[in-house]
C-alpha cells in the first residue's frame, strides 16, 4: 500500500550547503512497512541538502533512521578534487551513520582514511545474498585527516 506521506529532517550541523535553520519537508510515496527508510538521489531538495549534488556527484544513497545514510551508487563528476572525501567529511561532522554498499577500490581507499571497515550486511530487497558494507566502527568518533588521530564527533 502506498500514499502521500510528508517526510522531514533538518540537518543535525550547518553546513555551506543547508543552514542549520532550515528544515527540507517533501512529499515521498513511502511503503507503510518501510517508514524508515528515504531513497535520496543527486538534483534533489533532499539530496542538496546532504551537500549530495549535482554539480559534484551522480548517484544514490538511502536515509535510514535519521542518522543512518547508506551510499549505494556514487560517481564523483570531477575527479581527484577531494569531493567525496570532504562529502563524508561533513556527513561525519554532522552526527551521521555512513555506510557505503560494494565500494570500488579508489572508493574503498578513501574510506581507509577515515578508518572504515568492511562487513557483510543483507538488503533483501535490493540483493540476493548478504554484501560488503563498509562502516565507521565507532560512529560518534571521527578521523581527524588533519591530525590523523581519531576527535570527539
Amino acid at each position: 500500500m502506498f500514499g502521500k506521506s510528508p517526510v522531514t529532517f533538518t540537518p543535525l550541523v550547518p553546513s555551506p550547503f543547508m543552514p542549520f535553520s532550515a528544515t527540507v519537508r517533501i512529499a515521498k510515496d513511502l511503503e507503510v512497512t518501510d517508514l524508515t527508510t528515504q531513497r535520496i538521489e543527486t538534483g534533489t531538495p533532499e539530496g542538496d541538502a546532504l551537500g549530495f549534488t549535482e554539480r559534484l556527484f551522480s548517484g544514490w544513497l538511502e536515509l535510514q533512521e535519521q542518522n543512518r545514510l547508506y551510499l549505494h551508487y556514487i560517481i564523483s563528476r570531477k575527479k581527484n578534487e577531494g569531493n567525496m572525501q570532504n562529502l563524508i567529511r561533513l556527513w561525519l561532522d554532522r552526527g551521521y551513520e555512513v555506510r557505503v554498499v560494494m565500494p570500488r577500490p579508489i572508493m574503498q581507499h578513501i574510506l581507509k582514511k577515515f578508518r572504515f571497515e568492511p562487513a557483510l550486511e543483507y538488503f533483501p530487497d535490493q540483493y540476493e545474498d548478504k554484501v560488503e558494507v563498509w562502516y565507521h566502527p565507532e560512529p560518534g568518533l571521527q578521523n581527524d585527516l588533519s591530525f590523523g588521530e581519531f576527535v570527539a564527533g
